[in-house]
Order: C-alpha cells, then sequence, then structure tokens
C-alpha cells in the first residue's frame, strides 16, 4: 500500500484492502524483501539478459531494476506479496501513474537506487523501455490500471503463486469494471497472462535486440475459472 497517501485509494478505488485474499501488503519496511524476491524471479528475464549478459551483473541490474520498479509503486500505486515468504509480488499502478515521469520517480525512488541501474548496464534499457512505453500510450484503453511488474522466485513456481497475486486484483478490477494493461518481452509469460483473459493487442520488436515485445490488455469481467489451477 502507499501508507502516507491512503485516501489516493478510496478515491481511486485501484485494488484490493489490506489483507484481502491473504495477500500481503509491501509497505517501505519490507521493500527490500519485495525487490529481493523479484530480482530473484527477474535473473533469467531476456531483457535484463540483453542488457547484462555476465551473471554477476545481471544479479545487481536485476535488483536495482525491480526495487525501482517496487519503491515507484509503493509510491504512486500498490505492491502485494503473495505471503510474508515472500514467494512472489506484484505492483500495480493507476493508468494515470504511467510513464515514470522524472519528477514522479524522485519522488519516489531512492537516488542510490538510480545510481545501480547505470552501474550494472542500464542504460542497455533505455530503447527497449521506450519501445515499450510506446506501445503502451498506444494500446492501452482508457482508465486502464497497469500492471507494473510481476514475478515469482523459481524455487516457488508452478506452485500457484501467479494466480494468488493476480486473482484478487482482477477480480476488484472486473467489479470496477477496469480494464488492466501488462507487457512483457517474456514469450513463455505470454500464455500465462492469457490463462489470466489477457488478450495480445501487438507484438513488436524490440529495436536494437532479437527480443520480441508482447502488449496485452485484459478486459473486465474475463477472469476463467480455469485461472484456478495457476
Amino acid at each position: 500500500m502507499v501508507p502516507d497517501h491512503p485516501e489516493a485509494w478510496a478515491r481511486e478505488g485501484l485494488t484490493c484492502r489490506d489483507g484481502e485474499a491473504g495477500l500481503l501488503p509491501v509497505e517501505r519496511s519490507s521493500s527490500a524483501a519485495a525487490a529481493a524476491a523479484l530480482a530473484a524471479a527477474f535473473a533469467d528475464y531476456p531483457l535484463l539478459i540483453h542488457a547484462a549478459p555476465d551473471p554477476e551483473g545481471r544479479r545487481g541490474l536485476a535488483h536495482a531494476f525491480c526495487a525501482v520498479a517496487v519503491h515507484y509503486a509503493l509510491r504512486w500505486g500498490e505492491v502485494y506479496a503473495s505471503s510474508s515468504r515472500f514467494e512472489g509480488v506484484a505492483a500495480w499502478l493507476p493508468g494515470e501513474h504511467f510513464p515514470m515521469t522524472v519528477g514522479k520517480a524522485i519522488r519516489a525512488v531512492p537516488f542510490r537506487t538510480f545510481l545501480a541501474v547505470g552501474r550494472y548496464g542500464g542504460n542497455r534499457l533505455r530503447d527497449a523501455g521506450a519501445h515499450l512505453d510506446s506501445l503502451h500510450r498506444r494500446l492501452a484503453p482508457p482508465g486502464h490500471v497497469f500492471l507494473l511488474i510481476l514475478g515469482v522466485r523459481p524455487e516457488f513456481r508452478g506452485q500457484g503463486h501467479v494466480g494468488r497475486l493476480l486473482r484478487p486484483v482482477l477480480e476488484k478490477l472486473d467489479r470496477e469494471r477496469k480494464p488492466c494493461y501488462v507487457d512483457t518481452v517474456n514469450p513463455s509469460a505470454v500464455p500465462v497472462y492469457e490463462h489470466f483473459g489477457f488478450q495480445i493487442r501487438e507484438e513488436s520488436p524490440i529495436p536494437g535486440s532479437n527480443l520480441i515485445g508482447w502488449a496485452l490488455v485484459r478486459p473486465p469481467a474475463a477472469l476463467s475459472a480455469s485461472a484456478e489451477l495457476l
């Protein structure tokens, strides 16, 4: 949650209430644990492999990359862990807080975290990020919620944590008739998102790489009963 701006959620009605469906709301005191969980999940993310081919450098970049997402979402959105064990983490933003502007980022993310992104080769993410942002601007529907980042630690995959993280928020968005947008460059994530009702809006090559970016939108009330299985 966003402890210093709780009234924003009452106004926007974005996601779950604290503790709903057993999810653990991440706060600033647990942001490091959330970033560490996401960094472990993103160690094999194709975009980070492209940006940092060396495994040691990639570990540093993954942690900095995920820490930026966690801090930004804590300030302008919501972050949830699957439980106090932090098997997986998901961060959500109201569409109005996309893209990540300099002003908002400065208010949300510690400066040392930005320095770490640059130290570990984050400049190689710039073109890919700009391309994915352009897809978002063009394809995300009005009034959407953005699934900024979702990851499950490798040792906990296949145990239902993706569904545990997604289902309560998607059900809330269904009740509020809000669409959801997500993008990914991980081909194995696409069928998972489709399983939860997301629809591919575009596949697009990422400039300067051999990667493909997928933009997906989930209309309200698209969650299927079969999604219980993930």
